[in-house]
């Protein structure tokens, strides 16, 4: 198994020599599993290694996770750093967003080039089957890169069956999260529920679903949702014809569409700090002429979607949300 992973991270060339790697490390099996491996695989890709463990603390019994993750790295000889977090609401998103940017500020403290958290052929196929169910064009299908910038999945092409079975091979110890057994959260009952019925179709279905996205991952001019619009001789890529948000998180009465104005903000999609309408149009290269010919849809002030070329990071879609608006580009 850990063969299969080398050849997965050679790859998607996850890893280089000497890469002083930040792990995120719950100390659930996934993470505990990645950091053996990752482990094993040391001498061949000389790399170091360090982990990051957060308690969000929306479990009583929280700090029994930090606890053994401290003594677990104590034992291996790793360096870790406990954070501890605690947001007023809890939700996947926010809990999400501020992981990353915590995994963000240590690997950039302890001079990380690689952050590597601890996704499997598991989460991938209840992300893509999450997608689908809410609707999501080719895009979704994609599923979770292997790499994004510098964080990296090294056991995304291993189950989490091959996982447990590992660790009770080996007699290594790990921590249980029970709110992963309650269908609270959609994600948990794609889990819990749909993916346990197909795999009694077919026992390689979440394979299959992995290489479907590396294969749609390939073909990045593939996207149903976008279009070209022209104007004379100029053409220009319209990539988000249609996006979903959190139908919860916004005052719908309150949408409005307006055109571009002088000075117009937002805080693009995966991004935490604001940008310019004026760069995004620029980025995208929509011609200066036809800049107020694009609807701007906003809601209390902030911009939502330029639309057909950019969503905000508002109201996101998430494992938690229960109710989803879609906003559709139509034909010009």
């Amino acid at each position: 198994m850990i063969q299969k992973i080398k050849r997965f991270i050679d790859k998607y060339e996850l890893l280089g020599k000497n890469d002083r790697v930040l792990v995120g490390l719950s100390g659930g099996p996934d993470s505990v599993f990645l950091i053996h491996a990752l482990l094993q695989l040391k001498g061949i890709y000389k790399t170091n290694l360090c982990a990051c463990h957060i308690d969000h603390q929306y479990r009583k019994n929280s700090y029994k996770d930090a606890d053994f993750v401290i003594n677990f790295c104590k034992k291996l000889d790793i360096p870790v750093v406990v954070r501890k977090i605690k947001l007023k609401r809890f939700s996947e998103e926010k809990a999400r967003d501020l992981r990353y940017k915590i995994f963000e500020e240590i690997a950039k403290k302890y001079k990380c080039t690689k952050i590597a958290t601890g996704h499997t052929l598991d989460d991938n196929a209840e992300t893509v089957i999450m997608w689908m169910v809410r609707g999501c064009g080719l895009k979704g299908l994609k599923g979770i890169p292997p790499r994004r910038g510098k964080i990296i999945r090294p056991i995304l092409c291993i189950s989490k069956k091959e996982i447990l079975s590992y660790l009770k091979k080996n007699g290594i110890k790990y921590c249980t999260d029970r709110t992963n057994f309650t269908s609270k959260f959609v994600r948990n009952k794609i889990r819990l529920k749909i993916l346990p019925l197909l795999e009694e179709l077919n026992p390689k279905i979440k394979a299959h679903i992995f290489n479907l996205s590396g294969i749609l991952s390939k073909k990045s001019n593939v996207d149903t949702s976008g279009e070209k619009y022209y104007n004379r001789k100029v053409a220009y890529s319209s990539p988000e014809k249609r996006v979903f948000f959190d139908a919860d998180k916004i005052s719908i009465k309150k949408i409005k569409i307006r055109k571009w104005k002088e000075g117009d903000k937002m805080v693009p999609f995966g991004m935490t700090g604001s940008k310019k309408l004026q760069d995004i149009f620029t980025d995208s290269k929509v011609p200066r002429e036809m800049r107020k010919e694009i609807p701007v849809v906003s809601c209390n002030n902030k911009i939502l979607w330029v639309a057909g070329i950019k969503r905000s990071n508002d109201a996101k879609v998430t494992d938690s949300t229960e109710n989803v608006l879609k906003m559709e580009l139509k034909d010009h």
